[in-house]
């Protein structure tokens, strides 16, 4: 790990403003879930506790992924990577410094979120799972992010990675409702069965290398509680072992590369 190099990518962040737009978007997103939130008929409070949450989670993830992405092919088409790797710094790391350093914005973002939706839902009945939900947000974006890094050292092209990664994005968070529509597939009698069926193992051995994260930080934590102490563990556990994958993803496709 190289204290210099996790400065100079945190130094990069705030150059270009990371922050600051995340939480100027922010600010726009409450205002945008209170007025949408109060056309509500009835159970004004909890629409607008859903969409804030909705609408901060999203403009956090962007903000991030498109950061850790421009800034790895920025720092290849400058030859960063080939000056940083001349140096006496090995490519682990090197992968390990910027893994630190994305979690590390992650983990400021996920501060900011649950500050803005602590001090926004003061007003509102927050149940005490509202903590959990904070904490699954953050790991959240840490596993999208450094997918993000992953991505952006794979692909050359800045549109090919973040397209690859809101896919991973969206296909990991419905991951949840596609095992459960595979679950009550009927027993096969047609040809269209047959195709279903078999769409529905392919959908199940994907899902063991897919995080689940509509199971990370769900709404209805904020909305009608219900947290567990498992839900804890099982945040740790799935952010782990995901970041310990792409991390070790990187690794693998840098060590191959030829500079």
């Amino acid at each position: 790990m190289s204290l210099v190099l996790i400065k100079y990518i945190l130094m990069a962040a705030v150059r270009d403003k990371l922050l600051w737009g995340i939480a100027a978007m922010s600010i726009l997103g409450i205002c945008l879930s209170i007025f949408s939130g109060s056309a509500a008929v009835v159970e004004q409070n909890q629409f607008i506790l859903t969409y804030m949450a909705g609408g901060l989670r999203i403009i956090a993830l962007l903000g991030l992924t498109l950061f850790t992405i421009f800034y790895v092919r920025r720092s290849f088409d400058s030859r960063d990577v080939e000056f940083l790797l001349t140096r006496p710094i090995s490519k682990l790391s090197f992968i390990f410094s910027h893994v630190i350093a994305f979690s590390i914005l992650t983990v400021v973002s996920g501060l900011f979120i649950s500050v803005i939706m602590s001090v926004v839902a003061y007003h509102y009945d927050v149940h005490s799972s509202f903590y959990l939900w904070c904490f699954g947000i953050t790991f959240e974006l840490m596993i999208v992010v450094n997918v993000a890094f992953f991505f952006s050292m794979v692909l050359s092209s800045p549109v090919t990675a973040g397209m690859a990664t809101f896919g991973f994005y969206m296909l990991a968070r419905l991951m949840g409702q596609l095992l459960s529509i595979l679950h009550h597939t009927p027993h096969p009698v047609s040809t269209q069965d047959y195709i279903m069926n078999g769409l529905g193992h392919l959908v199940s051995v994907i899902s063991v290398i897919f995080p689940r994260l509509d199971l990370l930080a769900q709404t209805s934590w904020l909305i009608y509680g219900g947290g567990r102490f498992s839900d804890w563990i099982f945040i740790v556990a799935q952010g782990v072992a995901f970041l310990s994958l792409a991390s070790v993803a990187t690794l693998i496709d840098l060590r191959r590369r030829q500079f």
